[in-house]
């Protein structure tokens, strides 16, 4: 391929699309004499003459008007490339759980838009993993094998509710429990015999209810039939209003967390802005 610079290109380009070194010089900000010095060397370099020129006037030649087409054509391509990825730079396409979108990602949307006002966050919702190399992926699952800079947060476990639930409980009257059975059999189960045996708490002492999104669990606790066997950072929300408590009882630490399954050079910088932005919301529940 001949050695032929894009600077040359461009510059031939706007002569052409002008037919006029004077205006192309000017679209480019440099000089007519510039302009001319771009062309001659690229005339050079493919041994043809791309310009008839008059006086005031310059005509493409035969090859030159082929070249134009194609430049005019490439550059434009280029430029319309550009601005689409700067668009969807702007726009950032997030997939994750119905159940931590609504309970801890969109209430807290509100913080990152006041943060980034230029960026914008698109959030897409479902329990099956949707592979989009153009997204961000949050999962949740086991964090044993997962790299520290693709962890978000480990989750704890408690049993959350409102105070009539809890003063039940703390009566020994049977109280309902709904906890979360997670569709993906693969994943560990929610930790209860672990926080029943931590709290000093008899198994029989609850009625269990299972559903499998912890949102479903969440809004039964929230509407008063029973407690609620979750995660904190879905509670987060929740619990600094004061709609849910988890009165006395000692949370249960897991290895069950919220990660993104790709490395950080494999996100854009605007993705890494919201990934470092959302990690600092969940280690502060």
């Amino acid at each position: 391929m001949l050695n032929v610079s894009m600077q040359a290109l461009r510059v031939f380009e706007a002569a052409a699309r002008h037919s006029s070194f004077k205006l192309a010089a000017q679209e480019l900000n440099i000089t007519p004499t510039a302009v001319s010095h771009h062309i001659k060397n690229l005339e050079m370099r493919l041994g043809i003459d791309l310009f008839i020129r008059k006086t005031r006037e310059i005509t493409p030649t035969k090859n030159g008007f082929l070249l134009a087409q194609a430049t005019h054509t490439g550059f434009g391509t280029i430029e319309r490339a550009v601005h689409q990825l700067v668009e969807q730079g702007k726009v950032i396409q997030v997939h994750t759980t119905s159940s931590f979108a609504a309970q801890m990602l969109i209430p807290a949307l509100r913080g990152f838009n006041k943060a980034y006002p230029n960026l914008e966050v698109s959030v897409a919702t479902g329990e099956h993993l949707v592979h989009d190399s153009q997204a961000i992926a949050i999962r949740f699952g086991d964090t044993s094998q997962i790299k520290p800079s693709q962890l978000l947060c480990l989750e704890n476990f408690n049993a959350y509710g409102n105070h009539t639930c809890l003063a039940g409980l703390s009566a020994q009257t049977k109280t309902t429990m709904f906890i979360p059975k997670w569709k993906n059999t693969q994943l560990p189960a929610a930790p209860w015999q672990a926080w029943l045996a931590h709290n000093g708490l008899d198994a029989s002492l609850f009625e269990v209810v299972y559903f499998d999104q912890e949102l479903y669990c969440i809004q039964e606790a929230i509407a008063g039939s029973g407690l609620v066997f979750a995660s904190s950072s879905l509670v987060k929300s929740l619990t600094e209003k004061n709609v849910l408590t988890n009165g006395s009882h000692l949370s249960v630490d897991t290895q069950l967390g919220y990660y993104v399954p790709l490395n950080e050079a494999q996100y854009t910088r605007q993705q890494l802005i919201f990934i470092n932005w959302l990690r600092a919301q969940l280690f502060d529940t």
